[in-house]
């Protein structure tokens, strides 16, 4: 996992420079504001050609993988119903000879893409180490082209001594070392200079910042920025010391100004000459006075402005390291759900198949042990069915006898009843002996019998 993480933060890195290299050579190569743009343009078809080839070739890499992946993911879908028969085995064996023979050509496929990329970068580097070769002997050469033309080269030398003629040394010295050099960025462009002059504020100037420069600028190596920071010294130099020069040069051309204004009006009054004098003293030193504020604010200005570049870039690079510790933080949480996920996924996927084998094997001894268990059974069940006929036919005895039975009991005894059709309206016995109760031992009817209280709820009950 590691190595995994390892190669992929590599390819980033590689990735990025690409990047960085693509917009470079859009900028300088491509732009429409390049005056040799037409030169490029040859150049600049092969490059979409092979960018498009690119794109294709990763087009067709990733429908490769996906397809892979799919056979992968349906070999695990057939993992996951496992059926121990001999059809169900040789399906899974052919499914894996498939993937297998599907990688191999991938990965032969890929191997022959990397060799053939090998070998033309081999024969790119030798052309390269052969231009070079060739412009070191050329750079060796005496200049003998340069002599028969002197009137060209000259004239850059007589225009530049022409402006410099009444400026002070140090001028024309600063000057000589920009024609030289290649003027105010060394001979760099405009975007390695100021990815340079970010990396050297960011440092503070200290050596460390040229091994931070290598990365940020692919195309200079170390050895390059190291002459380009000796360059940028030199230059601080001369450019401080010039700056030092014409003010120095100003102060004096104005002191000569104002004492030819003073020799042109001696002619004039004693106290106009030192009324004068004394203004002239005056209005130098509120010249001088000024001229130190303002160098003073032009100081502070540029110390203000380089402790914010300082805090941006501060801020900036924070930030970034915040994204950065975000992201690996990010990836790694990813990258250990995804392991455990796939853990989890794999001893599921046994233990499913652990419980369907156990369920297979179960299965087949419960039907070893019906297949054991089927004579008795049958045997078990013959009896009771024996044994439940036996019950029903003395039930049936049972009731026949009980039938006869009875039979021969009506034949022994005879009822003769005859019909009488009004007794159903005669009194009973005992209705008759009721009412003979009623009434007195002289025959008439009690008038009144002493008794005791009835409650109220047995009124009228009889």
């Amino acid at each position: 996992m590691a190595k995994k993480h390892e190669i992929l933060r590599e390819i980033k890195q590689l990735d990025i420079k690409l990047q960085n290299m693509d917009r470079e050579k859009a900028t300088h190569l491509y732009s429409k504001r390049n005056d040799f743009r037409q030169d490029f343009a040859h150049l600049e078809d092969i490059d979409l050609k092979l960018s498009h080839e690119r794109k294709t070739e990763k087009i067709k890499t990733k429908q490769q993988l996906d397809k892979i992946r799919n056979m992968v993911r349906r070999f695990r879908r057939e993992l996951q119903d496992v059926k121990p028969t001999p059809e169900f085995v040789e399906k899974l064996k052919i499914i894996m000879e498939d993937i297998e023979s599907t990688v191999s050509a991938f990965k032969e496929q890929q191997r022959d893409s990397y060799e053939e990329m090998m070998r033309e970068e081999r024969i790119a580097m030798q052309e390269i180490s052969t231009i070079n070769k060739k412009i070191e002997t050329w750079s060796q050469m005496p200049n003998t082209l340069a002599e028969p033309k002197p009137s060209h080269v000259n004239k850059p030398l007589t225009s530049a001594r022409d402006v410099t003629k009444d400026l002070p040394s140090e001028v024309a010295a600063f000057e000589r070392f920009l024609e030289q050099t290649g003027g105010h960025r060394g001979g760099w462009d405009e975007y390695d200079h100021q990815t340079f002059l970010k990396c050297r504020n960011k440092h503070k100037g200290k050596p460390l910042f040229i091994r931070e420069c290598v990365p940020s600028i692919p195309t200079r190596s170390e050895q390059q920025i190291r002459e380009h920071e000796d360059w940028f010294q030199e230059y601080q130099t001369l450019n401080e010391k010039k700056k030092q020069a014409i003010r120095k040069w100003r102060t004096i051309k104005q002191y000569e100004k104002a004492e030819a204004l003073a020799h042109v009006e001696e002619d004039s009054s004693s106290e106009d000459d030192e009324i004068k004098a004394e203004q002239a003293e005056q209005l130098e030193q509120e010249r001088k006075e000024k001229l130190a504020k303002v160098n003073a604010w032009k100081v502070q200005k540029e110390l203000e402005k380089a402790e914010q570049e300082e805090k941006r870039l501060k801020e900036e690079l924070r930030q970034v390291i915040a994204k950065e510790s975000e992201r690996k933080k990010q990836i790694e949480k990813r990258a250990e759900i995804e392991k455990y996920r796939q853990q989890k996924q794999e001893e599921e996927d046994i233990l499913k198949l652990a419980e369907e084998m156990q369920e297979e094997v179960e299965l087949d001894l419960k039907r070893q042990q019906r297949e054991r268990d089927m004579p008795r059974l049958q045997q078990r069940n013959q009896r009771i069915l024996e044994q439940k006929l036996e019950r029903e036919k003395a039930k049936v005895e049972a009731e026949k006898e009980k039938r006869e039975r009875l039979e021969r009991i009506k034949g022994q005894v005879e009822v003769d009843v005859k019909r009488d059709p009004s007794r159903l309206y005669k009194m009973t016995k005992g209705w008759e002996e009721r009412n003979k109760s009623k009434r007195t031992e002289s025959g008439g009817p009690v008038l009144h019998m002493p008794h005791r209280a009835v409650p109220s709820w047995r009124a009228g009950l009889h």
